[in-house]
């Protein structure tokens, strides 16, 4: 009894505490966080990370002003209407108005100038800006090219706010209005000699491409429309979408057709121009095309 009186007299007054480990963490965790040279680590390691998204925002930047070929203003005349409204909120707001000039102008470059690597190349026409506006009243048609009578080698796209106009309007309509007009800035015009209906027909041929499609009209061959046999000029007078057609028969029967007629139509025009770089009379032509169709 004795002895186990003296070993309870020899026990602390408190009880011996070891701590826990997630208390020894716990401090361990207290000391580094607090520690200036851990507080500097951490700031080091997010300043490098800001640095790396700053330099890829630069890069993404650079790379996107590279791929303007010409610079790209956007101009609403009627923000006040319905149309207007729409066309700030789903093609202004959002830059999307200037994506679509880019890409239908790309395309449009692919096909009319397809081994032009850099602005550089001889033939290829020097565009310095394209302007897209929305035009405060409707047009006769769904766009209209201009030239910028102030600035040289500039181009002025008015789009008709009809396009905006339905409850349920098309975008697709509407890139593919956008693509026509772009390929009749880039197309040549024989210092304004060639004939609208050709270039016209040039540029549906080339959305038609792109995946575009007008409605094409009905009549001659197989519900197709007619060549004219014995026409020599077979684009006058007839609606896009017709010369678009034998555009297609010119170029499938001559590979590269459509480029080298464009480039023909760079300082000149007249009227055997076609069959020139076809090699082969019209009359000829239209045999084969309607023939086709049999």
């Amino acid at each position: 009894m004795e002895k186990e009186d003296k070993h309870f007299l020899l026990q602390p007054l408190l009880p011996h505490f070891n701590p826990s480990s997630y208390e020894i963490n716990q401090n361990k965790d207290y000391n580094t966080t607090n520690n200036p040279k851990f507080l500097i680590q951490n700031n080091n390691i997010i300043h490098r990370i800001l640095l790396v998204l700053f330099v890829a925002l630069i890069s993404i930047w650079a790379n996107y002003e590279a791929s303007k070929t010409f610079d790209i203003h956007i101009v609403n005349d009627t923000k006040d209407t319905l149309a207007g409204r729409r066309f700030t909120l789903f093609y202004i707001s959002n830059d999307k108005a200037t994506r679509i000039l880019l890409n239908t102008s790309s395309f449009v470059e692919q096909i009319l100038y397809p081994n032009s690597n850099n602005n550089n190349i001889k033939n290829k026409k020097i565009i310095k800006s394209v302007t897209l506006r929305l035009t405060g009243q409707n047009l006769n048609t769904t766009t209209l090219v201009t030239a910028d009578e102030k600035n040289i080698k500039s181009y002025v796209i008015e789009i008709s706010p009809m396009l905006f106009e339905d409850e349920n309007f098309n975008n697709m309509a509407i890139v593919g209005a956008i693509q026509r007009a772009m390929a009749s800035v880039w197309l040549w015009d024989g210092r304004s000699k060639a004939p609208p209906r050709l270039l016209d027909g040039m540029a549906e041929y080339i959305a038609d491409l792109a995946g575009f499609h007008h409605e094409r009209l009905s009549g001659g061959v197989g519900g197709l429309p007619e060549c004219e046999v014995g026409r020599d000029l077979w684009w006058k007078d007839k609606d896009p979408t017709h010369v678009a057609r034998l555009l297609h028969y010119c170029e499938n029967y001559e590979k590269g057709f459509i480029q080298r007629l464009n480039e023909a139509m760079r300082d000149t025009w007249h009227d055997r121009m076609v069959d020139g770089v076809l090699g082969l009379k019209a009359t000829k032509l239209c045999g084969l095309y309607n023939s086709s169709y049999l």
